[in-house]
């Protein structure tokens, strides 16, 4: 077999072993708690991705904007682990190793690990996210390079063997079927939810004075946004203040709050669009968690930052309802 042919087969079955990897990886996110590079690689992304791009997705695309976001993303890691089957089944050729495969799978693994977890924020190996992130994508990989194994150029007694090479053959052929039915489970519901039926879907005729809950417009940055344990949150105000402050979600509910009517609307929706509602909010007021704070004299803008990481400001004296 010459090079440009076993690299174009080893792509072949790099990409259904990446199809393997990939169903896995959501699999261990659902049962597990790991985050899938596709969604981790979300936030990085959209820091490089150029304007048009970014305004193409929200502004004209919307709710399908993150869905075909993620599609990519997964296509891009099914090509990229192709790819790495490319390169090993062309190295095979010239390097005889009987677990060779693995040796690729262990390069992926580096590169993940020591590359892309730390590019979205997980730190080294991933290990911010909690010391089994390594050794979950060790797993995985170890996976993919089995598959591959199986699927890639046979052995001298293999090649002989016509029988047992079409049954080595059809083993990593049902994986790769039965991981792409396992991906199809785990994420089309969730992509037709957000495209076929966002939460402001449902409302006809007029809008009502009042938006209920469960039809109050959402729109998200995140592919999948974080879920947040509320015994541990805790609002963190710092900065130029006298009297850093550390409030536990109890403890806010418990202050003094306020309610007042407010209708929102994103900046991304269209006239006559579903992206604006109307509720009444209850809450601390603004201003007098920051004077909890005490704010030093030079202290003129308020920032915030979410879970996420989403960030925005407001001046100060629009905080205090000075003109």
């Amino acid at each position: 077999m010459k090079g440009r042919e076993a690299a174009i087969e080893g792509f072949g079955w790099g990409a259904l072993a990446g199809i393997v990897l990939v169903a896995l990886m959501y699999g261990a996110g659902s049962l597990l708690g790991l985050k899938p590079l596709t969604q981790a690689l979300n936030e990085p992304l959209l820091a490089v991705m150029p304007g048009f791009i970014f305004g193409f997705l929200i502004d004209t695309l919307q709710h399908a904007g993150k869905v075909v976001e993620e599609i990519g993303l997964v296509v891009a890691m099914v090509v990229a682990l192709g790819l790495l089957g490319a390169a090993w089944s062309w190295t095979a050729l010239r390097w005889r190793f009987q677990y060779s495969a693995l040796v690729f799978a262990l390069a992926g693994w580096a590169i993940v690990a020591v590359v892309l977890l730390p590019i979205t924020g997980m730190g080294f190996l991933g290990l911010s996210a909690g010391p089994t992130t390594p050794v979950i994508w060790a797993a995985l990989f170890a996976i993919y390079g089995v598959v591959l194994q199986l699927g890639g150029r046979p052995s001298a007694a293999e090649a002989t063997d016509l029988q047992r090479r079409r049954l080595l053959g059809a083993i990593p052929l049902g994986i790769g079927a039965a991981s792409l039915g396992l991906l199809g489970v785990l994420r089309v519901p969730s992509w037709y939810q957000a495209v076929a039926s966002p939460s402001e879907a449902g409302l006809t005729g007029p809008s009502p004075e009042i938006t209920p809950v469960a039809h109050f417009y959402v729109v998200s940055k995140n592919i999948s946004d974080p879920r947040v344990d509320g015994s541990a949150w805790r609002l963190n105000i710092g900065g130029l203040v006298d009297k850093p402050q550390r409030i536990s979600l109890s403890d806010l509910r418990a202050r003094p709050s306020t309610s007042e009517f407010a209708t929102l609307e994103c900046i991304s929706n269209d006239v006559g669009g579903g992206l604006m509602s109307t509720g009444s909010f209850t809450g601390v007021r603004l201003r007098d968690l920051i004077a909890t704070a005490s704010p030093s004299p030079g202290a003129t803008w308020v920032g915030f930052q979410a879970v996420d990481g989403y960030a925005e400001s407001l001046p100060l004296n629009v905080v205090n309802g000075e003109p």
